[in-house]
């Protein structure tokens, strides 16, 4: 049940996301069609609109509603942050050390003075 919902919201997600791209791939498949019902610009052969005119308002109209549903679910959207939580972990073994262990640094009282040299290579 997680899979397919998943896989759904993939694709939904992915169609969202490349919208406009599906807008020009459809523009581009039916471009004689499209020119010969929508084109604006039919009285105008000089200008070989071609239907790009429709093109550029069917791109206008999905970015302006991409924007619109966009700020509506911004709206929709409530975050509630519940910071009052309580971990409690049971202790199977305390560990006490009973010896000290304390650095100290011998015979070397200028460790800047000593230069490594590494080894020759053969």
């Amino acid at each position: 049940m997680k899979k397919v919902f998943s896989i759904t919201m993939t694709i939904l997600f992915l169609l969202v996301s490349f919208q406009q791209a599906l807008i020009v791939v459809h523009f581009k498949l039916n471009q004689v069609a499209i020119e010969k019902e929508f084109c604006v610009n039919k009285a105008k052969p000089k200008l070989q609109c071609h239907g790009k005119c429709h093109l550029k308002k069917e791109l206008q109209e999905s970015e302006k509603n991409t924007d619109l549903e966009l700020r509506s679910i911004s709206k929709k959207i409530d975050i509630a942050l519940n910071t009052a939580f309580e971990f409690q972990v049971p202790l199977l073994k305390t560990i006490t050390l009973k010896k000290v262990s304390i650095y100290k640094e011998s015979d070397r009282l200028e460790p800047c003075l000593e230069i490594f040299v590494p080894p020759p290579i053969l």
